[in-house]
């Protein structure tokens, strides 16, 4: 071990650590859920909000599994293999071919690809439905997805101990982190350059004395996810390049890293929408509509320049349906004749 850290000690500080992070994400999922069920019966926009319950939901569950694994597995090492022999946990941990190994990697790349996915639909939902956006990130979510499970092949058919540094398994690994990064840093791009263009055409509709209206806070609250996230992802990749068995402890933290960063992405809107009662939390026209009297238009709102309106009016006396009839009128003169106030 160049770097001192023995496997037991990684494991069991990266199970401390991935336990704490566990018990914030279940706190942010919680007030996410409330908060999407509140607009859902405020709002009415059902479609988008069961997406994010769906998906922040199966990020909960992915990241309760994981933390079960990893109780289970130190409850293996340190009871049962700790047990028998002095360094019976150091042994158990370096067999990277035991299932429960195996099936930590899949949840993790699990995990990672429903984040993914669900970058790579906010982007599609972002730029109008084109589909034509989604050829690139599909592709590096394709890739992303044989990269990650076939390491998890790999390290499950490996019979050498402490083999997750071993040559054959560093493209694989390196090539899945590289490869979501880029999808998440490209879809955070993408989806910057379509709000921020789409603010800029929203000017020439505004008069000259209002405030300007601006998206940044979307904007912000998007970088600064995808700058945790990517942080996360290049500690991780530095310390499996530097043979530490850091690593680890960077792998378990990433997982419920990534419900916390996609629940914080939730709330920071959804607040923005259920106490503003404006667009300032991002969002389409439809997301203005709502019960009771509007608000008063303040920074957030889009005042329009004056429209004249020029109302004209034709009116055409049919004179042939007139005279058709013996009880009307046959001109105009006559029609005005008849037209008397009647009687008190």
């Amino acid at each position: 071990m160049a770097d001192g850290l023995s496997l037991a000690r990684a494991e069991l500080i990266a199970l401390f650590l991935e336990s704490m992070l566990f018990g914030a994400f279940t706190v942010l999922y919680a007030i996410a859920i409330w908060i999407l069920l509140y607009r859902e019966k405020i709002r009415g926009r059902m479609r988008l909000n069961r997406m994010l319950f769906g998906t922040s939901t199966v990020m909960w569950v992915l990241s309760v599994a994981h933390l079960a694994v990893d109780v289970a597995r130190a409850v293996q090492a340190f009871v049962v293999w700790g047990g028998r022999q002095a360094d019976g946990a150091e042994a158990f941990y370096d067999i990277v071919s035991d299932p429960t190994e195996v099936a930590k990697d899949v949840i993790y790349i699990t995990m990672t690809l429903v984040a993914d996915s669900f970058v790579t639909y906010r982007l599609y939902i972002v730029w109008n439905r084109n589909r034509w956006i989604l050829v690139l990130p599909v592709l590096l979510l394709i890739a992303t997805a044989i990269a990650g499970y076939g390491a998890c092949a790999e390290v499950g058919l490996t019979q050498n101990g402490n083999a997750i540094f071993a040559s054959n398994l560093q493209p694989w690994i390196e090539s899945f982190f590289a490869l979501s990064l880029t999808t998440n840093l490209l879809a955070t791009l993408l989806i910057t350059a379509r709000i921020m263009w789409s603010n800029r055409r929203l000017r020439q509709y505004r008069t000259k004395g209002a405030p300007p209206a601006s998206h940044w806070e979307v904007i912000e609250t998007m970088i600064q996810s995808a700058a945790v996230y990517s942080a996360a992802l290049a500690s991780l990749l530095g310390t499996y390049l530097a043979n530490s068995n850091a690593q680890y402890i960077c792998l378990d933290l990433i997982q419920p890293l990534i419900g916390i960063v996609f629940t914080l992405i939730i709330i920071r809107v959804g607040l923005g929408y259920t106490v503003n009662g404006s667009v300032s939390g991002g969002g389409t026209v439809s997301d203005r509509a709502h019960p009771g009297p509007l608000p008063s238009a303040g920074a957030n709102a889009y005042p329009l320049q004056p429209v004249a309106i020029s109302v004209s009016v034709n009116r055409t006396y049919d004179r042939a349906s007139f005279e058709g009839f013996d009880s009307k009128p046959s001109s105009t003169t006559d029609v005005e004749s008849h037209k008397v106030s009647p009687e008190p």
